[in-house]
Order: C-alpha cells, then sequence, then structure tokens
C-alpha cells in the first residue's frame, strides 16, 4: 500500500471515530450541592472571614477505587485552594509500597524492602490497618523514606506521620533526630528544618505506617484523600478506631463518595452504615459538615454484553433519601452527569474507560471541576443549597445540556 493511500485510510478511520463518538453530556442546572435543610452558615463564615489568621480548612474526601487515583481530589484542591489558600497537600499514603494504585501528585520510596503489608479488602492484614486503608511495615531496623511533593506549591514543613498503636518512628533528618510531639495513638506531628518539597527521612521503628500528612505554614485549604479499591461504607466501618483516626485531621467538611461497589454487591444496610459513619466521625469531630455524593450510572458485563447496572440509581435513591431524612448535604453526580443514559454517552466520548465503570483521566478531571464548581458555588454564597433534587425520571431532554452549555 502507497504512503498517500495510508495517510487516506487512516484519515478516514478518525473520520468515522470522530463520527461515531458523542460529546459529553452534562446537566449543569443540576451542579449543585442540595444541604437538605443543613445550616452551613458557620463554616462558610469561618472560610470567606477576611480576618482569619493562619487557618488551615480541611477536607476529608473519602470514597472507593474513583477516589483513590487522587484525580476528583485534586481537582477540588486546587480550586478551592486558588480562592482560599494553599495550607498543603495533606495526605498522602503509601499505595504503590502496599501493592496498588496511588495518585501522581507524589512520589512515596523506601529504601528498606517490605515485610508486610495490608490493604483494606485483603483478607489478612499483617501489618495492622489505619484509617488510609493500606499499612506497610519495613524490614530492618529502619528504612530511608523518601518524600516528594510534585505539583506547583506542594512545599511542605510540617509532616504527621499515621502509624500503628503507640508504635510512632523516631526520624531523623540529615543525620539530625526530628523531633516528635504525640497527636494521638496513632499519630505524630514532626517539624522538619525548612520548607521543601522534597524530604528524606531516616525511619527507626518496628511499627506500620499507614500515611503521612504534608502540611505548609501558610492559611488556606487542605484536602485529605483516603481511596480504596472496592471500599464501601462498612469497609472503612470494619476498621478499629476509624473515626477517631479521622478526627486526626481536624476535618471541618468530610466527603463520602461510596455506593458503587454496593450497588455491585449488598445495599440492604446502605442507610444504617451510611448513619453510623456520620455518626461515629460526628461524636469525635464535633460540628463537622458532610456532603454525600452518588454515583453515576455504569454497566456490568453479562453473557450477552454490556448492560446498565440498574441497582446504581437504587442506591443513589437510598443515598438521595438518607440526606432528606437526616438533614445531609448531597451532591447527586448521578444527575450531574446525565442521569439514566449517561453511561453510553460517557463511554462514546471516551470519558468512561472501556470495562464500563471507571472513568478515564479526562473523567475524573471533568467530575472533580463538575464538584469543585458546586462546591465554590455554595462556599461563595452564590447558591443557598435550597433546591430540591427531582427524580431522574421527571428529568426531560430539555434538562441535558453539553460542556458548552449548549
Amino acid at each position: 500500500m502507497s504512503t498517500i493511500r495510508q495517510i487516506l485510510l487512516a484519515l478516514a478511520l478518525a473520520g468515522s471515530v470522530m463520527a461515531m463518538s458523542q460529546p459529553v453530556v452534562i446537566n449543569h442546572d443540576a451542579n449543585r450541592i442540595t444541604l437538605n435543610g443543613d445550616d452551613w452558615t458557620s463554616l462558610i463564615s469561618y472560610l470567606n472571614n477576611p480576618r482569619r489568621h493562619n487557618y488551615k480548612f480541611t477536607i476529608v474526601h473519602i470514597g472507593d477505587s474513583h477516589v483513590q487515583p487522587g484525580i476528583i481530589s485534586d481537582e477540588v484542591r486546587r480550586t478551592l485552594q486558588e480562592r482560599y489558600g494553599n495550607g498543603g497537600r495533606g495526605l498522602i499514603c503509601p499505595l504503590a509500597l502496599a501493592g496498588t494504585n496511588e495518585p501522581s501528585d507524589y512520589v512515596l520510596k523506601s529504601s528498606a524492602s517490605i515485610s508486610a503489608s495490608s490493604r483494606l479488602l485483603s483478607s489478612s492484614k499483617p501489618a495492622g490497618m489505619g484509617m488510609t486503608g493500606v499499612a506497610v511495615k519495613f524490614s530492618g531496623a529502619g528504612t530511608t523514606l523518601s518524600i516528594k511533593a510534585k505539583h506547583d506549591g506542594a512545599d511542605f514543613y510540617r509532616i504527621t506521620m499515621f502509624h500503628s498503636t503507640g508504635k510512632s518512628f523516631i526520624v531523623e533528618q540529615n543525620g539530625i533526630p526530628v523531633r516528635g510531639k504525640q497527636r494521638s495513638t496513632t499519630a505524630t506531628d514532626y517539624v522538619l528544618d525548612t520548607e521543601t518539597d522534597t524530604a528524606t527521612l531516616r525511619l527507626r521503628g518496628d511499627g506500620a505506617l499507614f500515611g503521612v500528612r504534608l502540611l505548609n505554614g501558610k492559611r488556606g485549604v487542605v484536602v485529605d484523600c483516603i481511596g480504596n479499591n472496592g471500599a464501601t461504607y462498612r469497609s472503612y466501618l470494619n476498621i478499629d478506631n476509624f473515626a477517631r483516626q479521622i478526627s486526626d485531621l481536624e476535618p471541618q467538611l468530610v466527603i463520602i463518595s461510596l455506593g458503587t461497589n454496593e450497588a455491585y454487591g449488598s445495599f440492604g444496610n446502605l442507610t444504617s452504615n451510611i448513619d453510623q459513619m456520620l455518626n461515629d466521625i460526628r461524636r469525635v469531630c464535633p460540628g463537622v459538615k458532610f456532603l454525600l455524593t452518588t454515583p453515576m450510572e455504569t454497566q456490568k458485563r453479562s453473557s450477552r454484553g454490556y448492560h446498565i447496572q440498574s441497582t446504581i440509581a437504587e442506591v443513589r435513591d437510598l443515598i438521595l433519601a438518607y440526606g432528606k431524612s437526616h438533614h445531609v448535604a448531597v451532591w447527586d453526580f448521578y444527575q450531574v452527569a446525565g442521569g439514566a443514559g449517561a453511561s453510553n454517552r460517557w463511554l462514546s466520548s471516551r470519558y468512561m474507560k472501556t470495562d464500563h465503570l471507571h472513568l478515564g483521566n479526562d473523567g475524573y478531571h471533568l467530575q472533580g471541576r463538575l464538584l469543585a464548581q458546586a462546591l465554590l458555588r455554595l462556599l461563595t454564597g452564590e447558591d443557598d443549597g435550597c433546591d430540591i433534587v427531582e427524580p431522574i425520571n421527571k428529568l426531560g431532554t430539555s434538562d441535558l445540556l453539553d460542556q458548552s452549555g449548549r
């Protein structure tokens, strides 16, 4: 085949692919947080107070495999930090050291091999388990832990290490001991000698490491991300003292993005599990606010191909009902993403992966930007959050808008 014919064929194939693809459809009118009668006035006032000094406004985002890559949380982090200031990168977890995927905006490496590791859904947990859903133990008496925060403005000098109960690490930097101050039985604070985006620390101790939190000396927003493949409300509730460990982050807002895995398994106890998680956290974090998010439509494979996973809509309805009856704020991503039939459009636009379940990087970036916009709209006072979420079956095609608003 001649070079010209090859080029023409390639162009024809590209044109066919473009012709088959559809623009992803977003319901922009639905992109708002419904407060369901909750009062965020004090939270909004605190965040927008021009006289604030050295505050850290902390958001903890808890989720499953959609959250584990960190893309959604990072879009929220970037958007809110641009508006309210950068308080630091926040929590990073030894996901790669534990043998699973981790966000791309940090590197956490050890000079020692891993003697034991645990993941949230593993049947045995030889390294124990902390609130992050992963844990690693290092071989030998110590290890050199290398920390790199990769995006702009991620310098840090304050570090909190989360570890096995009563098993804090002795830390050295450049051969000089770094004094630790115990925050709780599973968290210890350290202050480095200078602010940096890279640190090489010598750790000594036989405990497990659950995560490291990176903060700077500035006021602003911190977004701590806890995401684990396959996670459900129940799997986090099975972590000993999960809520108490969350309290070490001192959150003002907790975003919970779960429900997909319940929809692919059992969700008969979903309402009670949501209630238990929120009440557990409330007991140790007085005044904290919650934002529940719903999963978008996905598809399940069968012998005849893929079909809509109808239980996603059922789980979505349960989350909406809980928010309404318990006065908890909800962001209905199911509706924002386009409601029933959205998965085919997201697949066609290549925002959803070919597993018909997870989004690609572009899809998660879009989801994160939409969530950040909804949060910013409420936190700046541009939206009062009082809209009632309409059931999907009452939405007409006129309610579905593409990204340009056409």
